[in-house]
């Protein structure tokens, strides 16, 4: 499971903004970015998409994906 994960990262940068999504209950956003497999981090930045990583990573590589 990958939300431990996140969490742990996220109370970690205070810096960086981290939303966890529900696809099935909000299937528009799911499709505004093009999640096809489950779990998807996407990076947004200035309202862009900035990257993606889909599957599961450890807590450091989520870290450096954040701040990328």
């Amino acid at each position: 499971m990958l939300g431990p994960v996140v969490s742990k990262a996220a109370d970690e940068l205070d810096s960086v903004d981290f939303f966890s999504v529900d696809v099935d209950q909000a299937s528009d956003l799911a499709s505004e970015f093009k999640v096809q497999s489950i779990p998807t981090l996407v990076l947004v930045k200035d309202g862009e998409e900035a990257d993606r990583s889909i599957g599961y990573i450890p807590e450091e590589q989520i870290k450096k994906f954040a701040q990328s």
